[in-house]
C-alpha cells in the first residue's frame, strides 16, 4: 500500500511537493540508519530515483533512468547473490568455506590432469623452505625437518582436456556472485594459479599476510575494507580443494578476525612458538570439492601435514578490476593460457583497468557482458591529446 500510494504521489503531484517529501525522507535518514527503514520506504525511494535523471561521481548526467544517481559509466549495480550468512561470516572471520562447489566429476578431472603433470612438481628446499621465513626457523612448523612443500603451476596452459577444470574455475557459476561481491564488478585474475602439495611430515608455512606487518606498517596491498555496505578486498585467495584436509591433518590455518587487527603481528604467533598465542589459530576441515576463500589481510599459514595422503590445493588470487599485486599478466598472460578460452574466461584475464574504460565483465551468473562504450567524442579527443584511445 505504501509503495502504490507513494508512486501515485510521484506521478500526480507538482515537482515542488515531490522535492519537499523527498527532502523530508532524507532528513529522516540523517537521524537513523537506513537499516532501520521499512522496506516500503526503501522501495519508495528507489522508485523515485528511477524517475529522475541523476548526477554521477564525476558530474556527468546519467543517461539511464533506472540507474538513478549512478554515473552512466560506473560499474553496473549488479544485484547481490551472495547469501547474507556468508557475507556475515566473511566479514567476521576473514574467510569462508563454500561446501561442495565442485562436483565429483569436476574434482576427478582436475586430479587426473594433475597426475598427468606430476613431473612438474618442484619442492621447496634450502632457503626456499616455508617454515623458516623472515630469518627465523619455527620448530612447530618444521614437520619432520626433511620434506618441503611442493608447487606446480601452468595449469591454465595445459593441453585439452587437462586445462579445462582450471579454466572453468575462473568463472564458475557458484563462485562468480561471491567474487563479484567481495571484489566488485570486473574482478580479475592477479596471480598465475599454483597447486601446493604436502606429503606426510612435510613442513608448514610461517603465518603471513595480515592487515598490519610485523614492522607495524599497514599492509596496503592486502587491505580489507567495508564502506557504505560494501566489502572490498585488494587481494583475495580462492582455493580449489582436490583432497580432504580433516581436523588435525594440517594444511591451511588462520587467525579468524585478524584482517581487522590494528597492531603488528607478534613473531611468536607467526611461528606458533607461544602456546598462549597459538590457541587462536584455527585449522578448519576442508573436503574435496570445497572452495576456501580468504582475504590476504587475514593472518594465515600452513600447518605441517599429518595426513597419510597427499594434500592438494590449487590457489588462485584475484583482485578488483583496477588493482594489481602480481605482474604475470605483463606484457600479457602466456599465449598458452589464453588460446581457446571463452569470452567469460578472457574477461577475468584482463589487465588491471577501471570498468568505465570499456572493460568486459561477468554478470552474477558468470555470463560475459560487454562494457558500455565510451562516447565517440571523448575517444576522439583522447586520441588527439594522448595519441591513443585511452589515457
Amino acid at each position: 500500500p505504501f509503495r502504490s500510494r507513494f508512486a501515485a504521489f510521484l506521478s500526480t503531484e507538482p515537482v515542488l511537493r515531490k522535492v519537499t517529501v523527498v527532502m523530508m525522507l532524507c532528513l529522516c535518514a540523517l537521524g537513523s540508519s537506513t537499516r532501520s527503514w521499512s522496506s516500503g520506504s526503501k522501495r519508495a525511494l528507489r522508485a523515485f530515483a528511477s524517475k529522475v535523471t541523476g548526477v554521477g561521481h564525476s558530474g556527468h548526467l546519467s543517461a539511464e533512468r533506472l540507474q538513478g544517481l549512478r554515473n552512466e559509466h560506473d560499474p553496473p549495480d549488479l544485484a547481490s547473490k551472495m547469501p547474507a550468512t556468508d557475507k556475515y561470516l566473511f566479514d567476521l572471520n576473514g574467510y569462508i568455506i563454500l561446501r561442495g562447489v565442485l562436483s565429483t566429476e569436476e574434482t576427478k578431472a582436475a586430479n587426473k590432469a594433475v597426475e598427468a603433470h606430476m613431473d612438474t612438481l618442484h619442492e621447496r628446499t634450502g632457503k626456499l623452505r616455508t617454515s623458516g621465513l623472515y630469518g627465523r626457523q619455527s620448530e612447530k612448523l618444521a614437520g619432520n625437518g626433511r620434506l618441503g612443500r611442493k608447487d606446480m603451476g601452468g595449469m591454465l596452459g595445459w593441453a585439452n582436456p587437462h586445462c579445462e577444470p582450471f579454466r572453468n574455475f575462473l568463472c564458475h557459476p557458484q563462485l562468480v556472485p561471491v567474487l563479484t561481491e567481495l571484489l566488485g564488478v570486473g574482478y580479475r585474475l592477479d596471480h598465475s594459479p599454483v597447486m601446493i602439495t604436502q606429503e606426510n611430515g612435510a613442513e608448514g608455512h610461517t603465518l603471513h599476510g595480515g592487515a598490519v606487518t610485523e614492522s607495524g606498517e599497514p599492509a596496503w596491498p592486502l587491505m580489507y575494507s567495508f564502506h557504505h555496505g560494501q566489502i572490498r578486498n585488494q587481494l583475495l585467495t580462492v582455493c580449489m580443494q582436490l583432497a580432504d584436509a580433516d581436523i588435525n591433518d594440517g594444511g591451511f590455518c588462520v587467525v579468524p578476525g585478524s584482517h581487522k587487527s590494528n597492531y603488528p603481528v607478534p613473531p611468536a604467533l607467526a611461528d606458533l612458538e607461544d602456546p598462549a598465542l597459538a590457541e587462536h589459530v584455527r585449522q578448519p576441515a576442508i573436503k574435496t570439492g570445497d572452495v576456501l576463500i580468504f582475504t590476504e589481510a587475514v593472518l594465515h599459514g600452513t600447518l605441517p601435514w599429518a595426513g597419510l595422503h597427499q594434500r592438494r590445493t590449487v590457489i588462485y588470487r584475484f583482485a578488483p578490476a583496477g588493482s594489481a599485486y602480481g605482474r604475470g599478466w605483463l606484457p600479457q598472460w602466456p599465449t598458452s593460457f589464453l588460446d581457446g578460452m571463452t569470452q567469460a574466461q578472457l574477461a577475468v584475464m584482463e589487465a588491471p583497468y577501471h570498468p568505465r574504460m570499456n572493460r568486459p565483465y561477468l554478470d552474477t551468473d558468470g555470463q560475459h557482458l560487454n562494457a558500455k562504450p565510451r562516447e565517440p567524442f571523448k575517444v576522439e579527443f583522447d586520441e588527439r591529446v594522448f595519441g591513443s584511445k585511452y589515457f
